[in-house]
């Protein structure tokens, strides 16, 4: 008989559960244990490890002795593995930029400014990160990178700009399942439901008034060095000047 160790987790972005498999207690099953344990910082990670035996050490035998391994995709390496749920576990600017489309119609210049005081707000109220993107400093204020990338075709030199067509920017998703991506990151649940606060606060707030929040004395955008062509907004300056662009001074 062999002996099988499946380390088994779930990938969002690949719509299926994954695996690593090891037989005959290889010593890469315990690393690989180990490396996911310590792959974001102490954080939980969601993962179960299986043991059981067949009669041959291919996958199809696992299947073949229990179908609960049927949609199971084998992942080939340990860092591939760990790459794929480090991917679901952190967000991107533009998932919180889909998760507003499908809340409220937006110019890109407005979608820029409610994904930026979301994360300034989410930053401040929990020293914690909304996603991993960079904030940076251009001449309407804040912008985030991966919105920028997505959503440039709908950008205009102006407050103003066109509305971008949700339907065709999200490709036919509802919120739903937008909702669900958004759940499936660390801390999902209190992250939309900081996102939600956040979208109440400032939704009623015509753009180039939210462009005018961004410019007031003693903001981050104001504080930035814009010197350089890509200058960063720092974590830092949000947390101690984040007050000042909120309506009556309040987040």
């Amino acid at each position: 008989m062999v002996k099988h160790c499946i380390i088994l987790s779930s990938s969002y972005s690949s719509g299926c559960r994954i695996a690593l498999h090891y037989i005959d207690d290889d010593p890469e099953c315990d690393r690989a244990v180990e490396e996911i344990r310590n792959a974001y910082d102490g954080k939980l990670v969601s993962f179960n490890i299986h043991v059981l035996q067949t009669e041959d050490p291919s996958w199809d035998s696992v299947v073949k002795s229990d179908p609960y391994f049927d949609d199971v995709k084998v992942i080939g390496s340990i860092d591939e593995f760990v790459g794929l749920i480090r991917k679901d576990r952190y967000l991107k600017g533009s998932e919180i930029a889909r998760y507003i489309l499908s809340k409220t119609p937006c110019t890109h210049t407005r979608l820029q400014k409610l994904t930026y005081m979301c994360y300034a707000d989410y930053l401040c109220e929990t020293g914690e990160r909304l996603f991993e993107d960079r904030i940076l400093a251009f001449k309407f204020g804040p912008v985030i990178d991966t919105v920028y990338q997505r959503y440039k075709a709908n950008s205009h030199e102006s407050p103003g700009g066109i509305i971008i067509d949700d339907d065709k920017e999200m490709q036919g998703e509802e919120t739903l399942p937008i909702m669900s991506r958004l759940f499936f990151a660390e801390d999902g649940i209190k992250k939309v439901a900081s996102i939600d606060r956040t979208l109440k606060r400032y939704g009623s707030i015509p753009t180039d008034e939210l462009v005018e929040l961004t410019h007031l004395k003693d903001t981050p955008w104001y504080a930035t060095d814009k010197s350089g062509p890509y200058a960063e907004i720092s974590d830092a300056d949000i947390i101690r000047l984040h007050a000042n662009e909120s309506p009556a001074g309040i987040y």
